[in-house]
């Protein structure tokens, strides 16, 4: 409501997904990341919208090594778990093996929901900055292959040891035999963050996400996340990205999908920098069947 996308009608979760899905055609789930989501909110989302509206997902924090509040956890997993602080964050590594493996169980059903109805465009495992290139990373591309079965994946890393010289050619072969989409980033150029690469290392589609360009904010290691992704893209950004997506989109498969997914969500930002966008890719048509009106929030 305080983005200034939404009219004063839409005053239920419901009501603004509806009003959401008449303007774009894909979101990005963000709140899967802080909290398990259950089937019925995959139902009410599927109810709500169109029947050609799609839902990325993103990743439960704790399966991309962030850490997790205990309170957002599941009843069962609090009752394992013992007493703790309800803003006690906690991390993979405080979870047996099996309690992983019952908690992932539990996220992907929602997400199962959306794929068997034809409306999941992704699921999105973003990592954190501090995760580098190791072989145990690799390999744990593998194992997000393994859990997820025939979902299709995205993977967006942000520490640019991913693209070092002798680690890039690993890091992108590792994707393309796992069938998981590399999800390119557009971010402030700084010492840690990844380079405005475009690899398609999947025959599902390809995904990218903009964060904005606001250098001050990513540098200073005390902004706030409002203060990082405060930015508006102008006219000329985009005209580069739009001219890289249109003529990408012509050498993909009729089976993949492009995703322009814009996360600068501060305000009504976003909304605004992928109305531009969608202006400068058109509406989509036979010569560029791939390209979709995207949108984060």
């Amino acid at each position: 409501m305080k983005s200034g996308f939404y009219p004063g009608s839409a005053s239920t979760p419901a009501a603004r997904l509806s009003y959401y899905a008449s303007r774009f055609s894909v979101v990005e789930v963000d709140s899967t990341y802080y909290s398990i989501a259950d089937s019925l909110s995959a139902f009410r989302w599927i109810g709500g919208t169109p029947r050609n509206f799609l839902f990325a997902v993103k990743s439960f924090s704790l399966f991309t090594f962030h850490s997790a509040k205990f309170a957002s956890l599941p009843k069962w997993l609090r009752a394992d778990l013992g007493n703790h602080m309800p803003d006690e964050l906690l991390k993979r590594e405080d979870l047996s093996h099996e309690q992983r493996v019952r908690l992932f169980s539990e996220f992907i059903k929602p997400v199962e929901i959306l794929r068997s109805s034809g409306r999941l465009a992704y699921l999105l495992f973003q990592f954190p900055p501090r995760w580098s290139f190791s072989r145990n990373g690799l390999a744990y591309f593998r194992t997000l292959r393994d859990i997820a079965g025939p979902l299709p994946l995205a993977v967006e890393v942000r520490n640019n040891t991913w693209f070092e010289a002798g680690n890039r050619g690993k890091f992108l072969e590792a994707l393309a035999e796992q069938n998981i989409a590399y999800a390119a980033a557009d971010e402030p150029a700084i010492g840690w963050t990844v380079p405005p690469e475009w690899p398609i290392t999947s025959h599902w589609g390809t995904v990218v996400r903009f964060h904005g360009r606001n250098i001050g904010g990513w540098k200073n290691p005390r902004s706030s996340v409002h203060e990082r992704f405060d930015y508006e893209y102008g006219r000329t950004e985009l005209e580069e990205w739009a001219a890289r997506a249109k003529n990408l989109a012509e050498s993909l498969g009729e089976s993949q999908k492009m995703f322009l997914m814009f996360n600068n969500c501060v305000s009504d930002k976003a909304v605004r920098s992928a109305a531009l966008m969608a202006d400068l890719m058109g509406m989509v048509s036979p010569a560029c069947p791939n390209l979709q009106r995207t949108l984060d929030i």
